[in-house]
């Protein structure tokens, strides 16, 4: 198996260049459920850096304060 990119595809961005630019999601709302920590917390900080607005879950309401 060789490390090539199949024919027809994009290349992938440089490691640690975004995805999408910011303000994609701008005027939507998101939903993360989960948002108080860990890989939610994250996911929720990606959406509002590309412009959501976020309505954030957690089962534990002081994880939600911090």
């Amino acid at each position: 198996m060789t490390d090539e990119i199949p024919r027809g595809l994009p290349a992938p961005p440089a490691l640690g260049a975004a995805a999408l630019p910011p303000g994609t999601y701008a005027g939507q709302v998101v939903l993360v459920t989960g948002g108080g920590t860990g890989l939610g917390k994250a996911i929720a900080a990606e959406f509002a850096r590309l412009g959501a607005d976020l309505v954030i879950a957690s089962r534990r309401a002081e994880q939600l304060k911090a």
